[in-house]
């Protein structure tokens, strides 16, 4: 039993993950054209594209595909039941939220994301400190796609198998 843990540990150790990690650029692992959605998506749309397509954040971008934000099942749930929300625990944010009809006034502004250029080490060290499951990954402003969790691990595993 040891010796798969040792076995398992050298060979961690001797693939130096970390100094493969910082040669690798997110874009090189990354979903391109990822599903998003405009400002001016209407809440019906939003559910029925969230219902075809299982994520954890979506874009959200203007006519130019920049991006403005970020909307989740959790912003969508709150517009959905905003009422049962103790009124203790309401913000003036979700109070607007809850009168939106578009994703431009339920979005959440201003979201995480990381340039093009960022090395998967970085990538990785965000979404562990941050717990987020997927970033969405910019040039400038323009949305370029998104890295997940999986994406990340599925190229470790590469990378350890070699």
């Amino acid at each position: 039993m040891q010796d798969d843990a040792e076995e398992r540990i050298s060979s961690r150790d001797s693939s130096k993950l970390s100094d493969q990690c910082k040669n690798i650029s997110v874009s090189e692992i990354m979903s391109r054209d990822p599903v998003s959605f405009r400002e001016d998506d209407t809440i019906e749309s939003i559910i029925k594209v969230m219902l075809e397509y299982s994520y954890h954040i979506y874009p959200v971008v203007d006519k130019r595909r920049n991006l403005v934000g970020t909307i989740d099942p959790g912003n969508v749930l709150e517009f959905l039941f905003f009422e049962r929300i103790p009124r203790n625990n309401h913000t003036h944010l979700m109070a607007v939220r809850s009168l939106s009809e578009t994703a431009e006034k339920m979005m959440v502004d201003h979201p995480l994301t990381v340039d093009h250029k960022t090395d998967l080490c970085d990538v990785a060290d965000l979404m562990m400190k941050h717990h987020l499951e997927r970033i969405c990954v910019v040039n400038g402003n323009k949305l370029l796609g998104v890295v997940s969790r999986l994406d990340l691990i599925k190229k470790i595993c590469s990378l350890r198998s070699n």
